[in-house]
Protein backbone atom coordinates (compact mmCIF):
# COMPACT_ATOMS: atom_id res chain seq x y z
CA UNK A 1 0.00 0.00 0.00
CA UNK A 2 2.77 2.41 1.10
CA UNK A 3 4.33 1.78 -2.58
CA UNK A 4 1.39 2.41 -4.06
CA UNK A 5 0.95 5.78 -2.56
CA UNK A 6 3.92 6.62 -3.01
CA UNK A 7 3.82 6.30 -7.05
CA UNK A 8 0.76 8.44 -6.46
CA UNK A 9 2.46 11.15 -4.77
CA UNK A 10 5.45 10.82 -7.46
CA UNK A 11 3.21 11.46 -10.46
CA UNK A 12 2.04 14.55 -9.10
CA UNK A 13 5.37 15.88 -8.04
CA UNK A 14 3.99 16.22 -4.53
CA UNK A 15 6.05 15.78 -1.16
CA UNK A 16 3.80 14.17 1.79
CA UNK A 17 4.37 16.98 4.07
CA UNK A 18 3.58 19.39 1.77
CA UNK A 19 0.38 17.31 0.80
CA UNK A 20 -0.56 17.22 4.58
CA UNK A 21 -0.01 21.01 4.48
CA UNK A 22 -2.07 21.95 2.00
CA UNK A 23 -4.76 19.66 2.89
CA UNK A 24 -4.48 21.19 6.33
CA UNK A 25 -4.95 24.97 4.40
CA UNK A 26 -7.61 24.02 2.80
CA UNK A 27 -9.95 22.32 4.97
CA UNK A 28 -9.23 23.76 8.39
CA UNK A 29 -7.56 27.48 7.82
CA UNK A 30 -10.34 28.76 5.97
CA UNK A 31 -13.80 28.95 7.90
CA UNK A 32 -16.21 28.87 5.40
CA UNK A 33 -15.03 25.87 3.54
CA UNK A 34 -14.43 24.12 6.82
CA UNK A 35 -18.19 25.21 7.53
CA UNK A 36 -19.73 23.84 3.46
CA UNK A 37 -17.71 20.76 4.10
CA UNK A 38 -18.97 19.56 7.81
CA UNK A 39 -22.37 20.35 6.37
CA UNK A 40 -21.78 18.38 3.46
CA UNK A 41 -20.47 15.47 5.76
CA UNK A 42 -23.17 15.76 7.76
CA UNK A 43 -26.20 15.63 5.44
CA UNK A 44 -24.24 12.68 3.86
CA UNK A 45 -24.17 10.95 6.86
CA UNK A 46 -27.76 11.62 7.17
CA UNK A 47 -28.59 10.06 3.79
CA UNK A 48 -27.01 7.21 4.58
CA UNK A 49 -28.95 6.61 7.64
CA UNK A 50 -32.20 7.44 5.67
CA UNK A 51 -30.63 4.46 2.92
CA UNK A 52 -30.06 1.74 5.69
CA UNK A 53 -33.72 2.58 7.08
CA UNK A 54 -35.27 2.26 3.85
CA UNK A 55 -33.76 -1.10 3.33
CA UNK A 56 -34.34 -1.90 7.00
CA UNK A 57 -37.84 -1.25 6.70
CA UNK A 58 -38.53 -2.49 3.29
CA UNK A 59 -40.11 -6.05 3.01
CA UNK A 60 -40.62 -6.41 -0.52
CA UNK A 61 -37.82 -7.69 -3.08
CA UNK A 62 -38.31 -4.83 -5.39
CA UNK A 63 -38.72 -0.88 -4.49
CA UNK A 64 -39.17 2.09 -6.39
CA UNK A 65 -36.36 3.78 -6.89
CA UNK A 66 -37.73 7.03 -8.95
CA UNK A 67 -41.06 8.41 -9.57
CA UNK A 68 -41.88 10.52 -12.40
CA UNK A 69 -44.88 13.49 -12.12
CA UNK A 70 -45.45 12.32 -16.05
CA UNK A 71 -45.01 8.37 -16.06
CA UNK A 72 -45.30 7.20 -12.21
CA UNK A 73 -42.60 4.75 -11.28
CA UNK A 74 -40.10 4.36 -14.15
CA UNK A 75 -37.24 2.83 -12.06
CA UNK A 76 -37.34 0.00 -10.05
CA UNK A 77 -34.93 -2.43 -8.17
CA UNK A 78 -33.26 -4.44 -5.52
CA UNK A 79 -33.24 -2.58 -1.56
CA UNK A 80 -29.65 -2.87 -1.80
CA UNK A 81 -29.61 -0.32 -5.07
CA UNK A 82 -30.57 2.57 -2.43
CA UNK A 83 -27.17 2.90 -1.06
CA UNK A 84 -25.97 4.15 -4.71
CA UNK A 85 -27.44 7.46 -3.94
CA UNK A 86 -25.45 8.13 -0.86
CA UNK A 87 -22.28 6.53 -1.97
CA UNK A 88 -22.70 9.06 -5.04
CA UNK A 89 -22.68 12.10 -2.76
CA UNK A 90 -19.82 10.86 -0.61
CA UNK A 91 -17.57 10.35 -4.14
CA UNK A 92 -18.76 13.33 -5.16
CA UNK A 93 -17.16 15.02 -2.13
CA UNK A 94 -14.27 13.53 -2.17
CA UNK A 95 -13.45 14.10 -6.01
CA UNK A 96 -14.51 17.86 -5.62
CA UNK A 97 -11.81 18.13 -2.67
CA UNK A 98 -9.19 16.75 -5.04
CA UNK A 99 -9.69 19.21 -7.96
CA UNK A 100 -9.75 21.81 -5.08
CA UNK A 101 -6.28 20.38 -4.05
CA UNK A 102 -5.10 20.33 -7.71
CA UNK A 103 -6.29 23.47 -8.42
CA UNK A 104 -4.49 25.48 -5.52
CA UNK A 105 -5.68 29.26 -6.75
CA UNK A 106 -4.38 31.89 -3.94
CA UNK A 107 -8.40 33.61 -3.76
CA UNK A 108 -10.14 30.16 -3.69
CA UNK A 109 -12.77 31.06 -5.62
CA UNK A 110 -12.83 27.12 -7.24
CA UNK A 111 -12.46 25.73 -4.18
CA UNK A 112 -15.81 27.40 -2.86
CA UNK A 113 -17.25 26.43 -6.04
CA UNK A 114 -16.62 23.03 -5.11
CA UNK A 115 -16.96 22.53 -2.08
CA UNK A 116 -20.55 24.44 -2.12
CA UNK A 117 -20.98 22.28 -5.23
CA UNK A 118 -20.91 18.84 -2.79
CA UNK A 119 -23.17 20.80 -0.57
CA UNK A 120 -25.74 21.07 -3.13
CA UNK A 121 -25.59 17.73 -4.72
CA UNK A 122 -26.33 16.15 -1.39
CA UNK A 123 -29.19 18.58 -0.80
CA UNK A 124 -30.65 17.02 -4.08
CA UNK A 125 -29.89 13.53 -3.26
CA UNK A 126 -31.47 14.23 0.59
CA UNK A 127 -34.59 15.12 -1.42
CA UNK A 128 -34.50 12.37 -3.40
CA UNK A 129 -34.18 9.67 -1.00
CA UNK A 130 -36.98 11.41 0.93
CA UNK A 131 -39.20 11.22 -2.61
CA UNK A 132 -38.23 7.35 -2.53
CA UNK A 133 -39.49 7.12 1.45
CA UNK A 134 -42.44 8.33 0.30
CA UNK A 135 -43.31 6.54 -2.70
CA UNK A 136 -42.45 3.19 -0.57
CA UNK A 137 -43.60 3.51 2.56
CA UNK A 138 -47.20 5.44 2.15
Amino acid sequence: MKIKLANIFNIFHIKKSDFKSRVLEILWYNKSIRILLIIALLINFVNWSISFFINLKIREDVIALHHNIYFGINLIGSPKQIYFIPLLGLMIIIINFIFSYLIKEEDNFFVYIFTASALLVNVFLLLGLGSVMLINFR
